[in-house]
């Protein structure tokens, strides 16, 4: 499942029974906020965040180095909110997250997606989106793997799990639960999409 949802984990956060803060170095973080500040995406970001599981349940975050030491902002569903700065990255800065839980088996994930959600979209919007989660995706592959990388399969869009959704694609309708998918053969036959609630997010359709 976190295949077709997530691009990836950074790194285990830790594996030990008795840990509870832990600390990352920031030059992971910038150094892939860099490469998506790079390409000058208009629409799609890369979030990063904790999978709220046992033992992985954030209390407190800083930003911190030799210098100076700040709150780190992340919201209930553990999406961290990493700047992009050099002098950061530069200063040797650690991101810090304390757990209520022993942060046994956590780890931060990376996913690419729509810098907002909307309740309807026109074709254009649809395409834009989908092309550049792709080239981002290529880009985060890195050389040569990209030339072997599958195009995304398409866009998927996450709701609340277990709530029903109305869709209309043009004049038809249908209702769906947890998520819905579009492929990208598709959205070039689409003139509009909307829906009864607004996604909470969307992604790459990798299968």
């Amino acid at each position: 499942m976190y295949k077709k949802w997530w691009l990836g984990c950074l790194c285990l956060l830790a594996s030990s029974a008795s840990a509870e803060t832990i600390s990352l170095e920031y030059k992971g973080f910038y150094d892939r906020l860099k490469q998506v500040n790079k390409g000058n995406y208009q629409l799609v970001e890369v979030a990063f965040s904790v999978p709220k599981q046992k033992n992985c349940v954030i209390q407190s975050g800083t930003i911190s180095n030799e210098k100076n030491s700040t709150p780190l902002t992340y919201t209930d569903a553990q999406r961290l909110f990493i700047p992009l700065d050099d002098e950061l990255k530069n200063e040797r800065t650690l991101i810090n997250l304390n757990f209520a839980g022993s942060a046994e088996g956590c780890a931060i994930a990376m996913q690419v997606r729509a810098k907002q959600t909307l309740i309807q979209y026109d074709n254009h919007r649809l395409q834009q989106i989908n092309t550049e989660m792709d080239a981002l995706l290529s880009a985060m592959q890195g050389f040569p793997m990209r030339y072997f990388r599958e195009p995304i399969a398409g866009l998927n869009f996450e709701f609340t799990p277990e709530q029903s959704v109305a869709i209309h694609i043009d004049d038809r309708e249908q209702i769906v639960t947890g998520s819905f998918k579009l492929a990208t053969s598709e959205l070039e036959n689409i003139t509009s999409l909307r829906f009864s609630l607004p996604p909470l997010v969307l992604s790459p359709w990798v299968k």
